[in-house]
């Protein structure tokens, strides 16, 4: 028996910024459900299969389930729920389904997450007029002021135990930062960069080149940027949206690009430019950033894996 696995479930469980979005969408939407047919991608103890049945649901198939699900389904009297511990791609379904729900997500919308196992499972088994939860996916961006970290991220390298190793402090900058600020560290409102529909997107929807313009609200320097995300339930009698902001992401964690120099900006400058997104898979996704003012101009590549 291993705890950590326990507790690892129990973090999950308890983890409301993940959760609640997807047990207010099943609770608050039984019509959706009601004598539907249900593809959980990634059932794990049961909760939201458990839920979708009381929901009035014809039939529920749950992929990746937990060693004990079965028990904790007897205990809560559910009969129409057919457990699987194996991915949905190493399943052959006899049947459509009416609802795919998925945690799809992950850093920077697709980075650690399911997309494609989404994309797969929606074009062999959703229904015509099917639908997924969530089905939405935005990205953000916005310009920041983080030079006190970005100091001691370089200045570390020109002194390791004694040892100059100031070349790594070229790549450094390359590497994009997986981490939330603090809000007096946002220079510009946010701008909405990428946005995808789950319901119609290709493969090849998931990498894109988007131009962006911010105006920046405060003198201050601009460092660099960060990239947040927005999931949504559009598709529900209410739209339920899950923003994992800059500075609240207690999970996904938003996206930091470092500019090779910080730049002087003043309030009502424009700073403009695009961001090119190549996904390569869910472990590797190569970022191209293009940033440009009256008197500067840069173009930066990144590597999240």
């Amino acid at each position: 028996m291993d705890c950590n696995n326990f507790l690892n479930d129990e973090d999950i469980l308890k983890d409301q910024n993940r959760i609640q979005p997807f047990v207010n969408a099943i609770i608050r939407n039984k019509h959706l459900f009601k004598d539907k047919v249900i593809l959980d991608l990634n059932a794990g103890l049961g909760l939201l299969p458990i839920l979708i049945s009381r929901s009035g649901a014809k039939h529920i198939y749950a992929m990746k389930s937990h060693d004990h699900a079965q028990k904790i389904l007897e205990q809560n009297n559910i009969n129409n729920v057919t457990l699987n511990k194996k991915p949905i791609k190493d399943v052959e379904l006899d049947c459509k389904v009416d609802i795919i729900i998925s945690a799809w997500m992950g850093n920077m919308l697709f980075y650690h997450g399911n997309i494609l196992e989404l994309i797969a499972a929606r074009d062999k088994y959703l229904n015509k007029d099917g639908l997924i939860l969530p089905d939405k996916g935005q990205l953000y961006l916005q310009s920041i002021e983080d030079g006190e970290y970005c100091e001691q991220k370089m200045t570390f390298w020109d002194s390791v135990y004694g040892v100059n190793m100031k070349w790594m402090k070229h790549w450094v900058k390359h590497e994009p930062l997986l981490e939330s600020i603090r809000e007096n560290q946002l220079n510009s409102d946010p701008v909405l960069i990428y946005e995808v529909d789950l319901l119609k997107c290709t493969i090849e929807d998931l990498s894109f080149s988007n131009s962006y313009q911010i105006q920046i609200n405060r003198q201050d320097f601009i460092t660099g940027v960060i990239i947040w995300m927005k999931y949504s339930f559009t598709l529900t009698h209410l739209p339920i949206n899950v923003i994992m902001g800059p500075s609240k992401s207690p999970f996904w964690k938003p996206v930091i690009l470092y500019f090779n120099e910080e730049i002087p900006a003043s309030k009502g400058d424009k700073l403009k430019g695009s961001l090119a997104m190549k996904f390569n898979s869910e472990d590797l996704i190569d970022i191209k950033l293009s940033v440009h003012t009256k008197q500067y101009h840069q173009i930066q590549y990144f590597r999240l894996n």
